[in-house]
């Protein structure tokens, strides 16, 4: 065939073809244009495989060309229910996690290693040792949880909590060991201190100071307590009248923070005065954690027997009283050779009143009954050795019918000046008591020197025959 003759008689037909071939281009670059706007770059996410079976076109859409761009097809006509577009790493991925683990919702975070700084209003201090146990109480300035940290070391880091939060705390140590030497602290609180555990029955020396009547004078209740932590008693006994008016929380604040430091080392075991107000007040038990029922109890400590009473002129102590009854079973019960009773008021100073002609007609009867000196008597080994008072602001010391009874109140209150001596009287002497020891029986004077020829207590096979009653300043 001619070239002209093919011009001439397919031009029509190759126009067509050029102008059908225009439209497909045109229309597949049309559809081929991307979603996103040209400013925002594609995703990084590698391009997924496409599908073996291609999804029908409808007949508003052209049909692409099979060697057309993958990724333009899939974002142009996948349908919604294909698998869902990557999520940049630099977007919260908040759809798709449970409620549980929403980065809005509280997280509970562990427990820190190191435990709060707290400020301490009180303490810590030392309550109801016994051979296995000891109670460490205090107070904090602001609410929160409570740990002790002990053990036999400084390094040892037991532990026991409160797990209740508030300001006032009190943690029992269990299971410790007899008559041991143990380092403490208060997580948070600062440097700690040691306390010593109960002495068990088969332990025949130990040493206990005895003071009462601290209230007012806190000077000389300063002293007294500076004499008896140089001398580290195991246990410290307080007559009652620990302070002037119970009522009235900033005086306990003044008595804790004069005895803060013994009785962190030592534990104390009072016994309610007059002027503790127990009938009105609660700041005594809300501070002290004491066996029984905090007002009249018992302890055993080595191969001694320690008794309680409150007689303040509040309870009832005579004969029928509950408290009389209770003191009966606790003396008739006793497993051990000594017996020491201690309360406020005494049966015998050189300052009577009416209060002390009934203590003496009430309890100097049951101390005497059981007193090993009447041997007849059945029950005799569970007999009085000593009596401890307070009350009259002296030292006195009696000894009637084998019981001697020491009158120790000058631990801070005013003196009273000597009156008419008692027939009974052994050694009287004026002036003020601060301690007295079951190991040297050494009384501590804040203010004046006292006879050192005094003497006093009886003697014991398992003890130096004779304790000499030393006054030191």
């Amino acid at each position: 065939m001619r070239p002209g003759t093919w011009n001439r008689r397919h031009r029509p037909a190759v126009a067509i073809a050029w102008a059908l071939l225009l439209s497909i281009a045109l229309g597949g670059l049309w559809a081929c244009r991307p979603a996103r706007p040209p400013s925002v770059p594609a995703p990084t996410a590698a391009p997924t495989p496409v599908p073996t079976a291609r999804p029908t076109v409808g007949a508003d859409f052209p049909t692409l060309d099979p060697t057309a761009d993958t990724p333009c097809e899939l974002e142009r006509f996948a349908p919604a229910t294909e698998e869902p577009t990557a999520v940049p790493q630099d977007e919260a991925p908040t759809a798709t996690l449970p409620p549980a683990l929403s980065p809005t919702a509280p997280v509970a975070s562990p427990m820190p290693t190191a435990f709060p700084e707290i400020t301490l209003v009180r303490g810590p201090y030392l309550q109801s040792v016994t051979t296995d146990s000891v109670i460490i109480v205090w107070e904090t300035e602001q609410p929160g949880q409570g740990k002790v940290i002990y053990g036999e070391t400084p390094d040892d880091g037991e532990e026991a909590t409160d797990p209740a939060v508030g300001t006032r705390h009190a943690v029992t140590l269990t299971g410790l060991a007899s008559y041991t030497r143990y380092h403490y602290r208060v997580a948070g609180g600062g440097e700690g201190a040691t306390f010593r555990t109960a002495a068990g029955p088969d332990r025949t020396r130990f040493a206990f100071a005895v003071l009462g009547d601290t209230r007012t004078g806190h000077q000389f209740h300063r002293a007294v307590v500076e004499g008896i932590i140089a001398r580290s008693p195991d246990f410290v006994l307080h007559t009652g009248d620990l302070v002037d008016r119970g009522t009235v929380k900033a005086e306990w604040e003044t008595f804790f923070e004069i005895e803060r430091e013994l009785m962190a080392r030592a534990p104390l075991f009072p016994a309610l005065g007059n002027h503790e107000q127990a009938d009105i007040a609660e700041h005594y038990f809300d501070y002290f954690h004491l066996p029984g029922n905090e007002r009249w109890y018992a302890f055993d400590y080595g191969h001694a027997r320690f008794v309680c009473l409150q007689v303040d002129g509040i309870a009832e102590f005579r004969p029928g009283s509950e408290q009389h009854a209770w003191l009966e079973r606790a003396l008739a019960a006793n497993p051990r050779p000594w017996v020491f009773v201690y309360f406020h008021v005494p049966p015998y100073s050189s300052v009577q009143d009416d209060l002390e002609d009934d203590v003496r007609q009430a309890l100097t009867p049951l101390f005497e009954h059981h007193h090993p000196s009447r041997g007849a008597i059945p029950m005799a080994r569970y007999g009085v050795d000593v009596v401890f008072n307070g009350h009259k602001h002296s030292y006195e010391r009696n000894e009637v019918n084998g019981v001697t009874y020491v009158v120790t109140a000058g631990g801070g209150a005013p003196l009273y000046a000597m009156q008419e001596r008692e027939p009974t009287q052994a050694v009287t002497t004026w002036g003020t008591i601060t301690s007295c020891w079951w190991r040297s029986m050494a009384n501590i004077s804040a203010r004046r020197r006292f006879p050192a020829r005094a003497r006093c207590w009886m003697h014991s096979s398992a003890l130096s025959t004779e304790r000499t009653v030393a006054a030191l300043t």
